[in-house]
C-alpha cells in the first residue's frame, strides 16, 4: 500500500495591481511552490485564497502550474498549512487542526521592525498576532538575530530558520521580454567606462533597507574622483521628495547639485538596469543580510556594492563593513578602477553562489524536507 502524501495549502495575498516585483513577499512563495515539488513526501501543493479569485497576470505564477483554491474546498484534504502571504480565517485554521492538519506561518519579513516601526512612526500596522492555532513558526536566516526569540515568546511555539531561496524564472522571463524590445539585460564592463551609472533599489518603507548610506557613498565617490560616477538613480523614493529632512539631505549632495541625481517610483530591477542603462547597484541593510535584489544584481552580472556579510563570506559582490559610506564610496572608485577582465570572474563566483540559494539545491530541500516531516511526525 502506497505511503499518503502530504498535502500543503500556503496562503496567498494579492490585490489587482500586485506584480512579482512589487511583492517580495510573493516572490519567496513563489520559490518555496517550486522547492516543495522537490520533496518526495510532498502531494499536491495549493494556493489559499479566501476570495478564490483570479491572481493577476502580473504575478507570473501561472509558470507554477499551481491551483487556486478557497480554503473550505480542501478541508478535508489537507495535511499542512502554510500561512504566508496572508492570514486564513481562524474558524477554519482551528477545524483543519482538529481534523490533524498541522499550522505554520512563516514570517518571511522582519518580524521585529513590523512590530516596532509602525506605532513609533504612526504607520499603518498589521495584525500579526491574531491566536493562529500555531504548531510551529518559520522564519528566515537574516531576520533570526532580530525576530526568532520575539516570535518564540509571542507565538509560545518553537521557532525555526529555513533557508532563504531563489530562482531567476521570473528575472529571466522579464529579461527575454526586455531583448524583444531591443534592451540588453546584463552587465557589460565597457559601459563603466563613461563612470557608473549607479542605482539604489532599497525600499525605503524601514530604516532597516533604507537608501542614506548609498546614497552617501556615491556621493563619496563622485567627490573623491568625479569621473568614477555618472549618474544615480535612487528608486522608491519619489514619496520622499518633498519631506524637509529628506530633501534637505539629497539637496546637499554633489551628485544633486550637480544634476547627476535623480529620484524615482518603484521600477522593476530588468526595467531599471536594462532600459535605463545603469550598470552598478549600491545597497545598503541593517540586519537583513539576504534579499532578492541582490540576487538579481549578482545574476546579471552588476557590480553590487554591499554591506552584507553573508555575501561578504561567500565571496561575491563587493563589500564595505556597517554603515561606513566612506568606503563603500572608495569601493565603488576602486570596483570602477578595476580592469574589464575581472568582471568574467566576478560573474562566476556569483552564479557559483546563486547555485546555494535554488529551491533544488539538495541541501535547501533537505532542509524543507526534514522540518515538514519532523513536523509531520508531531515530534519537536
Amino acid at each position: 500500500m502506497k505511503e499518503k502524501k502530504i498535502n500543503v495549502g500556503i496562503s496567498v495575498a494579492y490585490t489587482d495591481s500586485t506584480n512579482i516585483w512589487n511583492s517580495g513577499l510573493n516572490q519567496n512563495l513563489a520559490f518555496l511552490v517550486l522547492l516543495l515539488r522537490r520533496v518526495p513526501e510532498i502531494g499536491e501543493v495549493f494556493l489559499l485564497d479566501q476570495g478564490a479569485g483570479q491572481l493577476p497576470a502580473g504575478m507570473g505564477f501561472d509558470a507554477l502550474g499551481v491551483r487556486l483554491v478557497k480554503p473550505a474546498d480542501v478541508t478535508f484534504g489537507i495535511d499542512l498549512v502554510i500561512e504566508v502571504g496572508a492570514s486564513l480565517p481562524l474558524e477554519w485554521l482551528r477545524h483543519v487542526r482538529a481534523l490533524g492538519a498541522r499550522i505554520v506561518t512563516f514570517f518571511v519579513g522582519n518580524s521585529y521592525v513590523s512590530q516596532a516601526e509602525p506605532p513609533v512612526f504612526q504607520q499603518p500596522g498589521g495584525t500579526t498576532f491574531v491566536g493562529t492555532p500555531w504548531h510551529e513558526i518559520w522564519t528566515l536566516p537574516q531576520h533570526a538575530k532580530t525576530s526568532a526569540a520575539l516570535l518564540e515568546c509571542v507565538g509560545r511555539v518553537p521557532v525555526h530558520i529555513v533557508p532563504h531561496i531563489w530562482s531567476p524564472i521570473f528575472l529571466r522571463r522579464q529579461a527575454e521580454e526586455l531583448a524583444l524590445a531591443g534592451h540588453h539585460f546584463g552587465f557589460r564592463p565597457e559601459t563603466a567606462r563613461p563612470g557608473w551609472r549607479a542605482a539604489i533599489f532599497e525600499p525605503n518603507i524601514s530604516v532597516v533597507k533604507s537608501c542614506v548610506i548609498p546614497m552617501l557613498a556615491c556621493d563619496h565617490a563622485f567627490r573623491t574622483r568625479p569621473q568614477s560616477v555618472q549618474y544615480m538613480m535612487v528608486l522608491n523614493s519619489v514619496h520622499m521628495k518633498e519631506h524637509t529632512t529628506f530633501n534637505r539631505f539629497a539637496s546637499h549632495l554633489e551628485l544633486t547639485r550637480a544634476g547627476k541625481a535623480s529620484f524615482e517610483p518603484r521600477i522593476a530591477f530588468a526595467e531599471c538596469m536594462a532600459v535605463h542603462g545603469m550598470n552598478a547597484v549600491v545597497s545598503h541593510q541593517w540586519e537583513n543580510s539576504l534579499n532578492y535584489a541582490y540576487y538579481d544584481a549578482l545574476y546579471g552580472g552588476y557590480p553590487l556594492v554591499h554591506n552584507s556579510d553573508v555575501l561578504r563570506d561567500a565571496g561575491v559582490g563587493i563589500h564595505y563593513p556597517g554603515f561606513e559610506a566612506k568606503k563603500a564610496g572608495q569601493a565603488l572608485v576602486q570596483a570602477w578602477e578595476r580592469e574589464p577582465g575581472t568582471w568574467s570572474r566576478y560573474r562566476d563566483d556569483a552564479m557559483r553562489f546563486l547555485r546555494t540559494v535554488a529551491p533544488d539545491h539538495a541541501p535547501n530541500v533537505a532542509a524543507f524536507r526534514d522540518r515538514i516531516v519532523t513536523l509531520m511526525e508531531g515530534r519537536p
